[in-house]
């Protein structure tokens, strides 16, 4: 049981300092994987289906092999960023804009990623797979976004006596240096004991 605890806390201290770097590099890596064997015609099985979804949501402008040069450019870009840790929350929206794309062919093309009902071929298991992707994207996005907001600064404490009464030197020095006094300062509201006399014996009546 103590061995299990001592597991237990090790992963976690592990995953609370290295968790979010290994999960965003970690995505990194697999979209150099798939990203990298495009640039060379035949190399990915994924070359086909990617040619031809991108060949339907261009119209036909992006086709054949500078589709698939196109896909894999994408995503070694966005693997790449992803492992440098450089502009994150705009690599993790491109990479959703990606992933919303990757998953069209399961609506335009269902013979290709469909056996039956909810049952998928390899193309649609590896397209299934990437709802792993979307959501550690979005982990990684919230993480940046709570760690790059500046934190809200401390109310400033209100000033005590020590720092009222400092406010009487700059008059004491200036009457020092032969300056007059000027009026309204600390020195100049001092009451003449004598005259506060009478005022103190009629308050004792």
């Amino acid at each position: 049981m103590r061995i299990y605890l001592q597991l237990t806390r090790s992963l976690e201290r592990l995953g609370a300092l290295f968790g979010i770097a290994a999960l965003r590099i970690s995505i990194g890596i697999i979209y150099l994987w798939f990203g990298i064997p495009k640039f060379f015609p035949g190399v990915s099985p994924a070359e086909a289906l990617a040619s031809k979804t991108v060949e339907r949501l261009t119209f036909g402008v992006i086709e054949g092999t500078a589709a698939s040069v196109v896909t894999g450019t994408l995503e070694t870009v966005l693997g790449l960023l992803l492992i440098s840790g450089r502009l994150v929350s705009l690599t993790s929206i491109g990479l959703l804009a990606h992933m919303a794309g990757t998953f069209t062919p399961l609506f335009i093309f269902p013979k290709e990623t469909w056996e039956g009902f909810c049952i998928g071929t390899l193309e649609g298991q590896y397209i299934l797979k990437n709802l792993v992707i979307v959501a550690a994207a979005f982990v990684v996005i919230g993480y940046s976004k709570s760690h790059s907001r500046p934190e809200p600064a401390e109310a400033a404490e209100p000033a005590g006596p020590a720092d009222t009464a400092g406010t009487a030197e700059p008059a004491e020095a200036a009457e020092a240096a032969g300056h007059p006094r000027p009026a309204g300062t600390a020195a100049s509201a001092a009451v003449d004991p004598a005259a506060s006399g009478p005022v103190t014996r009629h308050a004792d009546v």
